[in-house]
């Protein structure tokens, strides 16, 4: 069955503590953090590739 992005995580298989395995699987620094309050947000397949692509989203140096 295919995947929507509307189709609700818990509809699909996974809860927050997969949700957060995924993405620390996917960050290549092992040393960062994720910050878990975005995830709060994080309700349909749409969501979580946002929240993923910010995620993964190179730092920016503070000047």
């Amino acid at each position: 069955m295919p995947f929507e992005n509307h189709s609700l995580l818990a509809e699909v298989g996974l809860d927050s503590l997969s949700v957060l395995r995924i993405a620390s699987e996917l960050i290549p620094d092992p040393d960062r953090e994720i910050d878990p309050t975005g995830l709060v947000a994080v309700r349909t397949v749409g969501d979580l590739q946002q929240w993923l692509r910010d995620l993964l989203a190179p730092v920016e140096s503070a000047r």
